[in-house]
């Protein structure tokens, strides 16, 4: 997840340039991309980036990542830095226009998956819904070097959930970094809880009669929207 990383190091460590020209945040993904290829050994090697943020998620939610800042200035000319390096480096770039580079993790994901082992690095907790027998997601955990292998057996031993039921626990939250509104007053906790009891959104809002006290009543108001 080519700007899930690069923004990460771009935070992780203290501005670097020449001639004016920032580098710190390059130099530090390519860091964590070696040491996947130290760790790894990949055949092969792709990082994906989002185009803009006009995407088919756009057209359907207008306010969809709108509260989001604009990347630093010293951040954004090193996205076409890190571009050009992967590229004379011999590494595949995907930034295809209306989608983001989550989806073309999840589309290379799902079409390799059945002749390789495949490897999503990324910060993006929503990565984690792609996690199964031939998938590991390695989520970045702190700075540039820390990163968690998701398997399905460690995302239900974190949240008591599989994977394809994220998906149901990120609605039931939202999501305050995408500004995807959730059930008001319902956490990751609580969350968790409730798609553990009824396994599905659509099963909860069914069944919602029997959820009781406030927690219902705002299930109930938030499925009527």
């Amino acid at each position: 997840d080519g700007s899930s990383l690069l923004y990460r190091a771009f935070y992780a460590l203290p501005p670097l340039s020449k001639n004016g020209v920032y580098t710190n945040a390059v130099f530090g993904f390519l860091r964590m991309l070696l040491s996947i290829y130290r760790t790894l050994d990949p055949e092969y090697m792709a990082v994906s980036f989002d185009k803009s943020r006009e995407t088919f998620r756009t057209k359907m939610y207008s306010e969809y990542k709108a509260t989001r800042k604009p990347a630093p200035d010293e951040l954004v000319p090193q996205f076409a830095l890190i571009k050009e390096v992967l590229r004379v480096m011999g590494v595949a770039v995907y930034e295809p226009e209306g989608y983001e580079g989550d989806d073309v993790l999840g589309t290379l994901s799902r079409r390799y998956e059945d002749s390789l082992p495949v490897y999503i690095v990324t910060g993006d907790r929503d990565a984690l819904q792609l996690s199964d027998e031939h998938v590991t997601v390695l989520l970045t955990r702190k700075g540039i070097s820390q990163m968690d292998a998701m398997t399905p057996e460690a995302v239900m031993e974190k949240y008591q959930i599989t994977p394809s039921q994220v998906i149901d626990m990120k609605a039931l939250m939202g999501d305050a970094s995408d500004n995807i509104p959730g059930v008001p007053g319902i956490g990751e906790k609580s969350a968790c809880k409730l798609v553990q009891e009824w396994g599905t959104v659509e099963n909860i809002l069914d069944n919602v009669s029997k959820i009781k006290g406030k927690q219902g009543e705002k299930i109930s108001e938030w499925g009527d929207k």
